[in-house]
Protein backbone atom coordinates (compact mmCIF):
# COMPACT_ATOMS: atom_id res chain seq x y z
CA UNK A 1 0.00 0.00 0.00
CA UNK A 2 1.48 3.34 -1.05
CA UNK A 3 1.75 5.66 1.94
CA UNK A 4 0.32 9.17 1.71
CA UNK A 5 1.97 12.30 3.11
CA UNK A 6 0.21 15.64 2.88
CA UNK A 7 2.54 18.57 3.38
CA UNK A 8 2.13 22.23 4.24
CA UNK A 9 -0.35 21.92 7.11
CA UNK A 10 -1.15 25.33 8.58
CA UNK A 11 -4.31 24.97 10.67
CA UNK A 12 -6.10 22.43 12.90
CA UNK A 13 -9.07 22.09 10.55
CA UNK A 14 -6.87 20.78 7.74
CA UNK A 15 -5.17 18.37 10.13
CA UNK A 16 -8.56 16.89 11.05
CA UNK A 17 -9.50 16.71 7.37
CA UNK A 18 -6.33 14.79 6.51
CA UNK A 19 -6.78 12.37 9.38
CA UNK A 20 -10.38 11.62 8.41
CA UNK A 21 -9.28 11.05 4.80
CA UNK A 22 -6.83 8.33 5.81
CA UNK A 23 -3.55 10.22 5.36
CA UNK A 24 -0.56 8.48 6.94
CA UNK A 25 1.83 11.39 7.51
CA UNK A 26 1.51 15.16 7.89
CA UNK A 27 4.24 17.59 6.91
CA UNK A 28 4.92 20.91 8.63
CA UNK A 29 7.27 23.37 6.92
CA UNK A 30 9.16 24.99 9.79
CA UNK A 31 11.39 28.06 9.48
CA UNK A 32 12.42 26.98 6.00
CA UNK A 33 15.28 29.16 4.72
CA UNK A 34 13.64 29.88 1.35
CA UNK A 35 10.39 31.70 0.65
CA UNK A 36 7.42 29.32 0.41
CA UNK A 37 3.77 29.97 1.30
CA UNK A 38 3.58 27.25 3.96
CA UNK A 39 6.34 28.39 6.32
CA UNK A 40 5.61 28.23 10.05
CA UNK A 41 7.51 29.55 13.04
CA UNK A 42 8.50 26.95 15.60
CA UNK A 43 5.87 27.99 18.14
CA UNK A 44 3.00 27.66 15.66
CA UNK A 45 4.41 24.39 14.35
CA UNK A 46 4.55 22.96 17.87
CA UNK A 47 0.95 23.95 18.57
CA UNK A 48 -0.27 22.38 15.34
CA UNK A 49 1.75 19.20 15.78
CA UNK A 50 0.17 18.70 19.19
CA UNK A 51 -3.18 18.35 17.37
CA UNK A 52 -2.02 15.27 15.45
CA UNK A 53 -3.50 12.07 16.93
CA UNK A 54 -1.56 8.85 17.59
CA UNK A 55 -0.57 6.61 14.67
CA UNK A 56 -0.23 9.59 12.29
CA UNK A 57 3.40 10.54 11.60
CA UNK A 58 4.49 14.14 12.15
CA UNK A 59 7.24 15.27 9.77
CA UNK A 60 9.01 18.62 9.88
CA UNK A 61 10.35 19.98 6.60
CA UNK A 62 13.52 21.99 7.17
CA UNK A 63 16.73 22.85 5.42
CA UNK A 64 20.30 24.08 5.15
CA UNK A 65 21.50 25.22 8.61
CA UNK A 66 22.50 22.11 10.63
CA UNK A 67 22.27 23.92 13.96
CA UNK A 68 18.73 25.07 13.27
CA UNK A 69 17.75 21.62 12.02
CA UNK A 70 18.95 20.03 15.25
CA UNK A 71 17.35 22.73 17.38
CA UNK A 72 13.98 22.20 15.70
CA UNK A 73 14.32 18.43 15.97
CA UNK A 74 14.99 18.57 19.69
CA UNK A 75 12.28 21.16 20.32
CA UNK A 76 9.45 19.72 18.24
CA UNK A 77 10.20 16.00 18.62
CA UNK A 78 8.72 14.90 15.29
CA UNK A 79 8.54 11.36 13.99
CA UNK A 80 10.55 12.37 10.96
CA UNK A 81 12.77 15.18 9.69
CA UNK A 82 12.73 15.96 5.97
CA UNK A 83 15.91 17.68 4.83
CA UNK A 84 14.67 19.70 1.88
CA UNK A 85 17.44 22.18 1.38
CA UNK A 86 20.89 22.30 -0.20
CA UNK A 87 22.62 20.16 2.40
CA UNK A 88 25.93 18.72 1.11
CA UNK A 89 26.41 14.97 1.45
CA UNK A 90 28.78 15.31 4.40
CA UNK A 91 26.31 17.55 6.23
CA UNK A 92 23.46 15.18 5.44
CA UNK A 93 25.45 12.27 6.87
CA UNK A 94 26.26 14.19 10.06
CA UNK A 95 22.65 15.27 10.47
CA UNK A 96 21.31 11.79 9.81
CA UNK A 97 23.47 10.37 12.58
CA UNK A 98 22.64 13.13 15.05
CA UNK A 99 18.90 13.12 14.34
CA UNK A 100 18.66 9.34 14.64
CA UNK A 101 20.18 9.54 18.11
CA UNK A 102 16.90 11.21 19.11
CA UNK A 103 14.87 8.29 17.74
CA UNK A 104 13.75 10.35 14.74
CA UNK A 105 13.87 9.13 11.14
CA UNK A 106 15.48 11.17 8.36
CA UNK A 107 14.22 11.81 4.82
CA UNK A 108 16.40 13.61 2.29
CA UNK A 109 15.10 15.35 -0.81
CA UNK A 110 16.66 14.86 -4.22
CA UNK A 111 15.27 17.71 -6.28
CA UNK A 112 15.02 18.11 -10.02
CA UNK A 113 14.94 21.45 -11.83
CA UNK A 114 11.70 22.07 -13.73
CA UNK A 115 13.69 24.23 -16.14
CA UNK A 116 16.32 21.64 -17.08
CA UNK A 117 15.02 18.32 -15.75
CA UNK A 118 18.43 17.73 -14.17
CA UNK A 119 19.39 17.28 -10.55
CA UNK A 120 19.16 20.68 -8.92
CA UNK A 121 22.49 22.54 -8.60
CA UNK A 122 24.49 19.70 -10.19
CA UNK A 123 24.87 17.87 -13.49
CA UNK A 124 25.32 14.58 -11.66
CA UNK A 125 23.56 11.46 -12.94
CA UNK A 126 20.35 11.18 -10.88
CA UNK A 127 20.81 7.50 -10.05
CA UNK A 128 24.35 8.16 -8.82
CA UNK A 129 23.11 11.15 -6.82
CA UNK A 130 20.41 9.00 -5.19
CA UNK A 131 22.91 6.27 -4.33
CA UNK A 132 25.19 8.80 -2.67
CA UNK A 133 22.29 10.12 -0.61
CA UNK A 134 21.48 6.55 0.45
CA UNK A 135 25.08 6.13 1.59
CA UNK A 136 24.68 9.04 4.05
CA UNK A 137 22.49 6.82 6.23
CA UNK A 138 19.12 8.50 5.73
CA UNK A 139 15.99 6.39 6.12
CA UNK A 140 14.24 7.44 2.90
CA UNK A 141 14.56 9.72 -0.10
CA UNK A 142 11.92 12.01 -1.57
CA UNK A 143 12.07 12.95 -5.24
CA UNK A 144 10.70 16.43 -5.87
CA UNK A 145 10.80 19.30 -8.33
CA UNK A 146 12.24 22.75 -7.78
CA UNK A 147 12.11 25.89 -9.90
CA UNK A 148 14.04 29.12 -10.04
CA UNK A 149 11.23 30.80 -8.09
CA UNK A 150 9.97 28.02 -5.80
CA UNK A 151 12.07 25.70 -3.62
CA UNK A 152 9.17 23.27 -3.34
CA UNK A 153 5.50 22.96 -4.16
CA UNK A 154 6.13 23.83 -7.80
CA UNK A 155 3.14 21.91 -9.14
CA UNK A 156 5.44 20.36 -11.77
CA UNK A 157 6.10 16.63 -12.10
CA UNK A 158 9.54 15.12 -12.26
CA UNK A 159 10.36 12.46 -14.85
CA UNK A 160 8.70 9.27 -13.63
CA UNK A 161 11.02 7.09 -15.70
CA UNK A 162 14.00 8.50 -13.81
CA UNK A 163 12.13 8.05 -10.54
CA UNK A 164 11.50 4.39 -11.39
CA UNK A 165 15.19 3.80 -12.13
CA UNK A 166 16.11 5.31 -8.76
CA UNK A 167 13.51 3.22 -6.93
CA UNK A 168 14.84 0.03 -8.57
CA UNK A 169 18.41 0.50 -7.35
CA UNK A 170 17.93 1.86 -3.83
CA UNK A 171 17.46 -0.20 -0.69
CA UNK A 172 15.65 2.59 1.18
CA UNK A 173 12.08 3.78 0.58
CA UNK A 174 11.52 6.19 -2.30
CA UNK A 175 8.79 8.81 -1.90
CA UNK A 176 7.47 10.52 -5.01
CA UNK A 177 6.54 14.22 -4.94
CA UNK A 178 6.22 17.01 -7.47
CA UNK A 179 3.03 17.98 -9.26
CA UNK A 180 0.86 15.14 -7.99
CA UNK A 181 -2.93 15.43 -7.88
CA UNK A 182 -5.94 13.15 -8.05
CA UNK A 183 -5.83 13.02 -11.84
CA UNK A 184 -2.29 11.66 -12.13
CA UNK A 185 -1.35 9.97 -8.85
CA UNK A 186 -2.76 6.61 -9.94
CA UNK A 187 -0.60 6.65 -13.07
CA UNK A 188 2.38 7.80 -11.01
CA UNK A 189 2.00 4.84 -8.66
CA UNK A 190 1.65 2.44 -11.59
CA UNK A 191 4.77 3.91 -13.24
CA UNK A 192 7.08 4.25 -10.25
CA UNK A 193 5.68 1.98 -7.52
CA UNK A 194 6.97 4.32 -4.80
CA UNK A 195 6.86 3.60 -1.09
CA UNK A 196 4.90 6.80 -0.64
CA UNK A 197 3.54 9.89 -2.37
CA UNK A 198 3.87 13.43 -1.07
CA UNK A 199 1.40 16.14 -2.07
CA UNK A 200 0.87 19.80 -1.24
CA UNK A 201 -0.48 22.12 -3.94
CA UNK A 202 -2.44 19.35 -5.64
CA UNK A 203 -4.89 19.19 -2.72
CA UNK A 204 -5.18 22.92 -2.03
CA UNK A 205 -7.51 25.80 -2.87
CA UNK A 206 -6.54 28.48 -2.10
CA UNK A 207 -2.83 28.11 -1.38
CA UNK A 208 -2.35 27.18 2.25
CA UNK A 209 -5.79 25.61 2.70
CA UNK A 210 -6.55 21.99 1.95
CA UNK A 211 -9.59 21.54 -0.29
CA UNK A 212 -11.85 18.73 1.01
CA UNK A 213 -12.90 17.60 -2.45
CA UNK A 214 -9.36 17.58 -3.85
CA UNK A 215 -7.96 15.83 -0.79
CA UNK A 216 -10.60 13.10 -0.74
CA UNK A 217 -10.22 12.58 -4.49
CA UNK A 218 -6.45 12.25 -4.06
CA UNK A 219 -6.59 9.70 -1.25
CA UNK A 220 -9.30 7.76 -3.08
CA UNK A 221 -7.12 7.64 -6.20
CA UNK A 222 -4.22 6.24 -4.17
CA UNK A 223 -6.41 3.63 -2.52
CA UNK A 224 -8.01 2.74 -5.86
CA UNK A 225 -4.55 2.22 -7.33
CA UNK A 226 -4.27 -0.72 -4.94
CA UNK A 227 -7.92 -1.82 -5.38
CA UNK A 228 -8.49 -1.43 -1.67
CA UNK A 229 -9.88 1.11 0.77
CA UNK A 230 -8.16 2.66 3.83
CA UNK A 231 -10.37 0.50 6.03
CA UNK A 232 -9.36 -2.87 4.55
CA UNK A 233 -6.04 -4.49 5.30
CA UNK A 234 -4.30 -5.26 1.99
Amino acid sequence: MTRIKVCGLMNPEDIRLCVSAGVHALGFVVEYPHEVPWNLDRKTAGELMSCVPPFISRVIVVGDDPREVMCLTELLRPNGVQLHGNEPLAVTADLAGAIKEHGVQVIKALRFSVETGRCFSTDQDPVDAARQIEDTGVDAIVLDSVSETRAGGTGQCIDWGTACKIREVLNIPVILAGGLHSGNVGRAIASVNPYGVDVIGGVEHPVGRKDPGKLLAFTRAVFDAHTCSPYVTP
